[in-house]
């Protein structure tokens, strides 16, 4: 914007040169003209980046607005399957076969909520990992406890598994805890 600012006063500065020195009316008005023509582009131009300007910040707002939703289905969606789920584990609790559970009855709807579980995680596409003994160690997806050891091959390998881990897509919810060896020479050595 200052270089029209710059290009308008340079425009009537030289009017004004040109018509304080004795010129033809002719080119008088060729000037006059040029500069009418000039403002009349920076009106123009400043009216089109206005225009943008707006037609940007609309569609920011709109932006933001679907990413906010977006969100909110999300968690609205997760939030109704945990309520499914809390629900189904009250109302076994509150029936009369509660008191009257045997060990089977009790294991059978605890697999119940864990597969209940395991499908909500599925729908959110969810998946869990773990790694084999053996495994290189990776500090992305492993939350390590280490081991010490005096074999040299096992260095950063996976001794272990001790949890599962999660992930999204390619982003790590919850990383995997495992036992990695480290090596260490024995003293003496």
């Amino acid at each position: 914007m200052d270089d029209f600012k710059d290009l308008s006063n340079e425009v009537n500065q030289e009017c004004e040169i040109v018509s304080s020195d004795d010129v033809s009316d002719e080119v008088l008005e060729i000037l006059l003209n040029t500069r009418e023509q000039g403002q009349m582009m920076e009106k123009l131009i400043k009216n089109q980046i206005e225009v943008k300007d707006n037609m940007i910040n609309k569609l920011y707002d709109e932006l933001n607005y679907y990413k906010n939703n977006t969100s909110d289905r999300f968690i609205n969606q997760l939030m109704k399957s945990v309520i499914k789920v809390r629900k189904d584990m009250i109302k076994f609790v509150k029936s009369e076969r509660w008191q009257e559970s045997s060990i089977e009855d009790l294991q059978r709807e605890y697999q119940y909520v864990l597969d209940d579980l395991t499908d909500l995680l599925e729908q959110q596409n969810v998946d869990s990992y773990s790694t084999s003994s053996g495994e290189q160690f990776d500090a992305s997806i492993h939350q390590p406890r280490v081991e010490a050891t005096d074999d040299k091959m096992l260095d950063k390998r996976i001794k272990k598994s001790l949890s599962e881990g999660y992930k999204k897509g390619d982003k790590v919810l919850i990383p995997e805890r495992v036992i990695v060896y480290q090596f260490k020479e024995k003293e003496g050595n």
